[in-house]
């Protein structure tokens, strides 16, 4: 056992009775750690685990317009009982418990230690071979005789969603079962199906601690698959995956650690000056980093894999505005899984838009597996309709970021060409006022419905538009001439008196608004807009939004004041965050009131990028990586591992200077140029490029370059 690190959270005691956390405790606000690995996770010692992509339930009927009575009557990730809650107590023994999260090498420890005696207790979700959890208990004993171990089960009741059946494995230690999901979204659609192979856990029969200081290791494996990630019968496939797992029992842990650690050297962000802002950062990226997987299409939910009540395990504009940006730099494989996802949705999106009769694809606002409508109120569905942009608007980040021709043509501009034909078939001509309007919406500010002129739909439909133009001149393509005109003419609200954007047409200033809304638009949309207009929209709003909404609203207003170089108004926005990032284990709660999603992973994307964005200042435009980097209160360096067009470079930012260290360039990666108002530098493997710290561009390499401040590793 080891002291608390940036990446260990350590703990003499838990944040709730773990062996009565429940399903509906969760709701209630748990904040126990979990572990997942993008295909499978679990609460720990909960009695649930999901698989990403199982869901049970109806699409709710679209005249309605209540929420079902029961989540469970509705769409919502499928519980599986949990066959990973284990724990364990050693009979007559007296010491000290404590506890760790190691966010690192994504592992759960429970540490007993007593006069000679050390049981050590690790729960992982193997990043990875996908279908394990794994449960290991090891011990040493140098007492001189033998102790009895008794173990527990937390599995919980049958689940509802999922008609298990017992199987036969034919395997000595090994149990199985059998089942589908009970209900899907619709008729017709793929019923999931799932096996399950776990080693036998006899709890009435406790295990002998020998009197020996070797090592003594018990090894408690639980093996998932479904229909969806095998051609093979789920439960060969099930077993197939046990059978392997035990062969090599004795080496997982050190796979699963090597897995974690090449993700983390992907891409990371090390602050140094700070250990409570260390570990923020490291917790909220590690709740993201559980919840995906490049191989795993599957959609980021608010309250990520292991913890799906929350939200139901739906995927919102949380994923593509929230938790994607923060990827698209730091783990671009897991940002374009993102888009997958809902590129693989299109034939659904057009579907929704044809049935309220417009054309090309409207994106549900709550997504599931089918890609159909999972909100379980219609007027979510049919007017927060924002979700079409931010779809777009998270493939042009990633265009930018990578500058893949063949994923553009193959995934950016389908996205990009049915949302656009959506918008076009969506805006009214205002003759009367030369414009194109957009009426009866639902903005992010959900406060307020049904208005009309959402700026921030508006302007996420004008950049939709425009870059659609820009996709299909890019590729050689065309695309129909009135969206540039519609584009041009959309209407803005704006009030030229007090000299900001109004939230929607008519909106006025005594009225309090939900959550980051307006402010969105100058980040991270980057519309253009003077200084002065920018301050006000800033101003106006962070003295009418709700002091107690969601999380991730706090980290908007703090990178809007930083992007105005207002650092000293930026500290009280960011500090804020902290109130929703629960102690021992850095858990997220959507409000700082304990109320709404646990954990709320949507608040840790925002929070993430207020660092990546706000602090660090880059901004993915069309010229380039653009930078104008700060430090956060208390740090001294912070250092950001940066993907951009296949190169890989830290970033290291201290108070008087920025160092870049070109980490790897791909063999088709173009070559960088640092450029700031001191000159050109080039990027260059093993002679890091230090600069004054101000404001500059990565780019594609134009002229010969400067060779000063170049120093050899």
């Amino acid at each position: 056992m080891t002291a608390s690190s940036p990446t260990r959270f350590v703990t003499d005691t838990l944040p709730t009775d773990h062996q009565r956390v429940t399903v509906l405790q969760s709701k209630n606000g748990t904040f126990m750690p979990s572990v997942a690995n993008g295909y499978i996770g679990t609460v720990i010692y909960s009695d649930t685990v999901h698989v990403s992509g199982v869901f049970n339930g109806k699409a709710y009927p679209k005249e309605k317009d209540v929420y079902p009575l029961y989540f469970y009557q509705h769409a919502h990730r499928a519980r599986i009982p949990s066959t990973t809650s284990i724990d364990f107590t050693v009979e007559g023994v007296q010491g000290k418990t404590s506890y760790a999260l190691d966010v690192l090498e994504g592992v759960f420890y429970k540490w007993l230690t007593a006069d000679r005696l050390y049981v050590e207790q690790r729960i992982y979700a193997h990043r990875s071979r996908k279908n394990l959890l794994i449960v290991e208990i090891s011990t040493k004993n140098n007492a001189g005789r033998e102790f009895m171990m008794s173990l527990s089960s937390n599995q919980g009741a049958s689940s509802v969603d999922i008609g298990f059946k017992t199987a036969g494995s034919n395997r000595p230690g090994a149990l199985a079962a059998v089942g589908m999901v009970n209900e899907t979204e619709e008729a017709g659609s793929m019923r999931a199906n799932l096996a399950m192979v776990w080693s036998e856990l006899e709890v009435n029969k406790p295990l002998t601690i020998k009197a020996t200081s070797e090592e003594q290791t018990w090894y408690y494996i639980t093996s998932i698959a479904t229909n969806l990630d095998t051609k093979f019968n789920p439960l060969s496939e099930a077993l197939f995956q046990w059978d392997e797992a035990v062969l090599v029992k004795e080496h997982l842990l050190e796979e699963h650690k090597a897995a974690w650690k090449a993700l983390w050297d992907t891409g990371r962000i090390e602050i140094e000056g700070d250990l409570e802002m260390a570990q923020a950062v490291y917790g909220s990226l590690y709740y993201i980093l559980s919840s995906t997987r490049h191989d795993w299409p599957y959609g980021l939910s608010p309250g990520g894999l292991p913890a799906a009540e929350e939200y139901m395990g739906h995927t919102f504009w949380d994923q593509d505005i929230w938790m994607y940006p923060p990827l698209v730099l730091l783990h671009p494989d897991l940002a374009r899984s993102s888009l997958r996802y809902r590129s693989e949705r299109l034939p659904a999106a057009r579907r929704i838009a044809k049935e309220f009769g417009y054309k090309g694809a409207m994106f549900p606002w709550e997504s599931s597996y089918t890609g159909l409508e999972t909100s379980p109120g219609a007027r979510y569905g049919k007017n927060q309709i924002h979700i079409n942009g931010d779809i777009a608007f998270a493939v042009i980040q990633f265009w930018r970021a990578s500058k893949d021709v063949n994923w553009l043509r193959e995934v950016g501009y389908p996205l990009l060409y049915q949302t656009a034909e959506y918008w076009a078939s969506r805006v009214e001509n205002d003759v009367v006022n030369d414009r194109y309007i957009i009426n009866h919406v639902m903005p992010p500010d959900e406060y307020h419905y049904p208005v009309n002129n959402s700026v921030y739909t508006n302007v996420v439909a004008k950049i939709n538009l425009l870059f659609a133009k820009e996709a299909a001149d890019i590729l050689g393509k065309e695309v129909p001439k009135e969206w540039l005109t519609i584009a041009e003419k959309m209407y803005i609200p704006f009030d030229s008196e007090n000299s900001y954007h109004p939230e929607y047409e008519g909106y006025t200033l005594d009225k309090e608004v939900k959550q980051a809304d307006t402010i969105l638009i100058g980040y991270p949309l980057m519309y253009e807009m003077d200084r002065k207009v920018r301050y006000n929209d800033l101003k106006l709003y962070e003295e009418r939004t709700d002091p107690d909404g969601p999380a991730m609203t706090h980290s908007m207003f703090a990178i809007g004041w930083l992007d105005l170089g207002e650092n000293t108004k930026a500290v009280k926005p960011f500090l804020k965050n902290y109130a929703n990032i629960r102690g021992p284990f850095k858990v997220w709660t959507e409000r700082r009131d304990i109320w709404g999603a646990v954990n709320f992973i949507t608040g840790a994307g925002g929070f993430l990028q207020t660092i990546i964005y706000g602090y660090g200042g880059f901004r993915l435009k069309s010229s380039g990586l653009a930078f104008n980097p700060s430090l956060p209160p208390n740090v001294t360096k912070m250092t950001t591992t940066v993907h951009y067009l296949g190169s890989i470079m830290d970033v290291a930012v201290t108070e008087e200077a920025i160092t870049f260290t070109l980490l790897f360039s791909g063999p088709v990666s173009p070559g960088l140029d640092v450029i700031t108002l001191k000159g050109v530098f080039s990027l260059e493997r093993d002679f890091p490029v230090t600069v004054d710290r101000a404001k500059g561009i990565i780019s594609v390499r134009q002229a010969k370059p400067c060779t000063q401040f170049k120093k050899p590793l």
